[in-house]
């Protein structure tokens, strides 16, 4: 099995919400060839979500959808209601700390080797080796996860299924953030996660002033 990740918003203070979303194709190839004849005939090296007209995104999601051979999971931030701001205050921590809750499901389940494929400009590049160390650690010793298990970079530039994982990821930040439902809709999600759990999209809690 290979997954490739990609994200949308921040883990900065821009934004209130944060997604993580992970792209999972039967036949990677037939993405990659369509996402290449796209690039192709718009004229573009590389398809980013957030810069795409709705037109593209409706040929996109088309495409995607006609053969239903794909599936997304995903876990969306809501920054605001992290109570525990340490997490926040290291991105590489913060974005470890979400990945552990949207890969544990598909690692407890999985029956063969797992290759996971996430663009290079999601984390620094030094916080790859604390990520997948962090993760094989707790796919053994707590999923149960017995095959072997890979987490490596790669560039959005020259992975065209990254990409396809851009445009799903910006979906569902404009669910979020914006309301807009429709190329959400079109998604073929096979498990959604809104972090935390108990208090998400809440109103943030404002702490009371000490009385003196």
């Amino acid at each position: 099995m290979t997954i490739f990740v990609d994200e949308s918003g921040d883990l900065g203070t821009g934004g209130r919400f944060f997604v993580i979303a992970m792209f999972v194709p039967q036949k990677p190839k037939r993405v990659v060839n369509f996402m290449r004849r796209f690039c192709a005939e718009k004229g573009l090296q590389e398809v980013k979500g957030s810069l795409l007209t709705f037109s593209e995104k409706q040929e996109i999601f088309n495409h995607l959808n006609f053969a239903n051979d794909y599936s997304v999971s995903y876990i969306v931030a809501d920054k605001l209601n992290i109570d525990n701001k340490a997490i926040l205050d290291d991105k590489n921590l913060c974005y470890n700390y979400l990945f552990k809750f949207l890969i544990r499901r598909t690692l407890k389940s999985a029956n063969e080797d797992v290759e996971i494929l996430l663009d290079n400009h999601s984390t620094k590049v030094k916080s790859i080796n604390s990520l997948a160390d962090y993760i094989r650690l707790l796919a053994i010793t707590d999923w149960g996860f017995k095959n072997k298990l890979a987490i490596q970079y790669t560039d959005s530039k020259s992975s065209k299924v990254v990409q396809a994982a851009d445009v799903a990821a910006n979906a569902i930040y404009a669910r979020y953030t914006y309301g807009k439902m429709h190329f959400y809709n079109m998604l073929t999600i096979s498990q959604s996660i809104e972090f935390p759990f108990a208090k998400f999209n809440q109103p943030p809690s404002i702490s009371k002033a000490p009385k003196i």
